[in-house]
């Protein structure tokens, strides 16, 4: 069965259970629509259904995997998770220029293609595409799934 974006968000909450780690409040409107402005400045588009678990929680850190939010954000033990339009402008004009990543493990980035929409399973050093699936469900569930 294919995964649904509310799996994610069940297992998401599972792992930080797990991990000892909090779960971020949802964002607001407010926040989702400023997010959306700023990454289309760059020329990328979020993908609705990632705009839908940040409805649920505004970014995630746990063992190794981490999801961008709207903000970055000072996380419980001092670390901040940066915001995903932080993420793209630290990655524009390098390998990964053609994708919006959404979230990172410990050993692949998990991006949508900005022209094709696509998502992506890359490898962290090259920027390989280690893997294409069929939606951000299924992207973000195999990030839950190959955590560290």
């Amino acid at each position: 069965m294919t995964p649904t974006v509310a799996d994610v968000a069940v297992a998401l909450r599972r792992l930080a259970g797990e991990c000892g780690e909090d779960v971020l409040p949802g964002a607001s409107d407010e926040e989702i629509a400023a997010l959306v402005r700023r990454v289309a400045a760059l020329g990328a588009t979020v993908p609705a259904d990632h705009l839908t678990l940040l409805r649920d929680q505004d970014g995630f850190e746990a063992d190794g995997l981490r999801v961008f939010g709207t903000t970055a954000r000072r996380l419980t033990h001092g670390a901040v998770l940066p915001a995903l339009d932080d993420v793209a402008r630290d990655v524009e004009g390098g390998e990964l220029d053609e994708h919006l990543v959404l979230a990172q493990g410990s050993s692949a980035l998990y991006a949508v293609h900005r022209r094709t929409g696509a998502f992506h399973e890359l490898d962290v050093v090259p920027g390989q595409v280690l893997a294409v699936h069929a939606d951000l469900a299924t992207l973000l569930m195999t990030a839950v799934d190959t955590r560290a």
